[in-house]
């Protein structure tokens, strides 16, 4: 399509705001070309994802937040989170793999300071959906915890009703219609994620220990395309030292990053 790139430019520009902008503000905020951006705005207002009003001698531009501009801010929430650090995404992921149990959660956004693209010290995760309760948030304390207690990074949990409004408020990392398929390499880490946790609870636990192990061991072969005959072999193909937790977690967390990369 003509003008592509440059309605792009735009529409991520308007998604940012929650205001009307003057044509000349939208056309320097976007870079994008004087001729092409005319041309663009024309194409957006002719669809109906822009609607431009005159002011005077003066033209301004607001989104038409609509559930056709709503598939445009998916798109735009997948490309920003798999930029995201490494870390975040698989904190993220692991958070996620709870949510299919609970039917009452119908969307999950990221927000707050860990959109920043600087160092952060806490997740702030915002669940939407029809009459949530603090029960619903309290349903989360289990992951919450596994996840603060290996990773030291602390997650808030918020709740609100799922409407259109809400749904611009973050970036959208869950929706109870995705389908999420976890490969094999995924679903050794989350009994990997399982049995550590267990183990920081019981330290002495050498069956834990090697139980998770084994599973981190698994998870490293399915990521390199390594396919283990034996226990042996997958321990063999991991290559890595470790006889005390903390060394078990510092390769599980690097190991867990590229997993869900």
């Amino acid at each position: 399509m003509k003008y592509q790139k440059s309605m792009m430019k735009i529409m991520e520009s308007l998604l940012s705001s929650e205001e009307s902008k003057s044509i000349e503000a939208l056309i320097r905020e976007s870079k994008t070309g004087r001729n092409s951006s005319f041309e663009a705005l024309k194409l957006l207002e002719k669809h109906g994802f822009i609607k431009i009003t005159s002011l005077g001698n003066q033209k301004t531009v607001r989104a038409v937040k609509d559930n056709s501009f709503l598939q445009f801010k998916y798109y735009g929430d997948a490309m920003e989170f798999k930029s995201m650090d490494s870390l975040i995404k698989l904190i993220v992921n692991l958070f996620i793999s709870e949510l299919s149990k609970k039917k009452q959660i119908k969307v999950v956004l990221l927000f707050g300071s860990v959109l920043k693209k600087g160092k952060f010290n806490d997740i702030d995760i915002l669940l939407l959906g029809n009459n949530l309760e603090i029960n619903d948030l309290e349903s989360f304390n289990l992951i919450k915890t596994k996840i603060e207690r290996f990773f030291g990074i602390i997650i808030n949990l918020h709740k609100d009703e799922f409407n259109l409004d809400n749904l611009f408020r973050g970036v959208v990392i869950y929706q109870s219609s995705y389908l999420f398929n976890y490969n094999k390499a995924q679903k050794q880490y989350l009994e990997f994620f399982d049995n550590i946790y267990d183990l920081v609870l019981d330290k002495s636990n050498k069956s834990l220990f090697d139980l998770a192990l084994i599973n981190l061991a698994y998870s490293f072969c399915y990521l390199n395309n390594f396919v283990p005959r034996t226990k042996s072999d997958a321990l063999e193909f991991l290559n890595k030292k470790t006889t005390n937790l903390n060394d078990l977690k510092k390769i599980g967390e690097e190991i867990g990053k590229e997993i869900f990369n």
